[in-house]
C-alpha cells in the first residue's frame, strides 16, 4: 500500500552537462503530473511523464528538472531578437505613457529562457535524452520508495483504528438481542396498559410487536459492517491503487453505523456508535493519503 505524498532526487554530472531532477507529490483523486523543465530539452517532457505514469496511479506530482551544458565551448546561445524588441518597445511605451521607470539590464534579460536559448552545438537529442530519462529512474525509485514506507504506516494505523471498530461492533453485537428483549417487554407493558385483556388478540398483538421488532433489529447491520471490516483489512494488504476502494468501503461503514443508530433507544449502544462514527471518520482522513 503506498501514501500519495512521496519526495524524490537525483542528480548527475559529467564533463559535458549537469542533471537534477526533483520530485514530490501531495494528495489528489487523480493522477496529476507537472513537469518543469529547460525550454532547450522540452522534446522529452512527454517521456519523462510516460514514465512516472507507469510507476504511480494518483497523486499531484510535480517534477523539477535542472539541466545545464557544463563544456561552455561547445554551447551556442540564440538570442530571439524579435522577442526582445517586443520587450524594448513595451519598456518605452509603459515610461513615455505612464512614466514607468525602465529598468531593463541585460542581467535581468539574461534570465528569460524565451530570449536567451542555450544550444549545444551538433546537439545529440537522443543523447541528453536517455541520460535525463537515468537520473529520472533513481529520482523515481527514491521517490516511490518514500510513498511505500508512508504507505505502511498508513497501513499499521488503519490496523489499530480497525481492531478498535471491530471491538466497538462486537459490543453491539453482543448488547443487540437484549436490547430486544427489553423492547419487547415494553411493548407488551403499554400495549397491556390501553386494552382490557380480555380484549386482546393474543396473535394479532405478536405480529405486530414481531413487525415492530423487525423495524428495531440491527442484526443485518452489523453483518455488513463485520462484512465491510474484513473486506477493509483485505484490501489494505492487497497491491496497486486501492484508495478508492477505501473511500467507498469507508462510505458503507459510515451508512451502516448511521443505521445503527437511529434504529437504537438503547444508550449503551447510542454511546458505542457515537465512537464508532468518530472512528470510521479518521478512517475516512487517513484513506485520504492512499494511492
Amino acid at each position: 500500500m503506498n501514501s500519495m505524498t512521496g519526495y524524490g532526487l537525483f542528480e548527475k554530472k559529467s564533463d559535458d552537462f549537469y542533471i537534477k531532477v526533483e520530485m514530490k507529490s501531495v494528495n489528489n483523486r487523480f493522477l496529476d503530473i507537472n513537469v518543469r523543465m529547460p525550454s532547450s530539452i522540452l522534446y522529452a517532457e512527454e517521456s519523462v511523464k510516460s514514465f512516472i505514469k507507469d510507476k504511480i496511479k494518483r497523486g499531484k506530482v510535480d517534477v523539477f528538472i535542472n539541466f545545464e551544458y557544463l563544456n561552455s565551448k561547445d554551447v551556442k546561445i540564440d538570442v530571439d531578437y524579435e522577442l526582445l524588441n517586443k520587450y524594448i518597445s513595451i519598456s518605452k511605451d509603459l515610461q513615455e505613457k505612464f512614466g514607468v521607470i525602465e529598468d531593463l539590464s541585460f542581467s535581468k534579460l539574461i534570465e528569460d529562457p524565451n530570449i536567451f536559448k542555450p544550444q549545444k552545438a551538433e546537439f545529440d537529442g537522443d543523447y541528453i535524452k536517455e541520460e535525463l530519462l537515468e537520473v529520472v529512474r533513481f529520482a523515481a525509485r527514491d521517490f516511490v520508495e518514500a510513498r511505500n514506507i508512508e504507505g505502511e504506516k498508513i497501513k499499521n494505523d488503519f490496523l489499530v483504528k480497525l481492531e478498535e471498530i471491530k471491538k466497538l461492533t462486537d459490543f453491539i453485537e453482543k448488547r443487540s438481542p437484549i436490547t430486544l428483549k427489553e423492547n419487547e417487554k415494553r411493548l407488551r407493558e403499554r400495549v397491556s396498559e390501553y386494552l382490557d385483556s380480555s380484549e386482546i388478540d393474543e396473535d394479532r398483538i405478536l405480529t405486530e410487536i414481531a413487525i415492530m421488532l423487525d423495524k428495531l433489529s440491527i442484526d443485518e447491520e452489523i453483518t455488513r459492517l463485520k462484512i465491510h471490516i474484513d473486506n477493509f483489512n483485505d484490501i489494505i494488504n492487497s497491491k496497486g491503487a486501492i484508495g478508492r476502494k477505501l473511500d467507498f468501503l469507508i462510505q458503507e461503514m459510515n451508512r451502516e453505523s448511521n443505521t445503527i443508530g437511529s434504529k437504537s433507544n438503547d444508550i449503551e449502544i447510542i454511546s458505542k456508535v457515537v465512537l464508532l462514527k468518530s472512528e470510521i471518520e479518521k478512517l475516512r482522513e487517513q484513506a485520504q493519503n492512499v494511492e
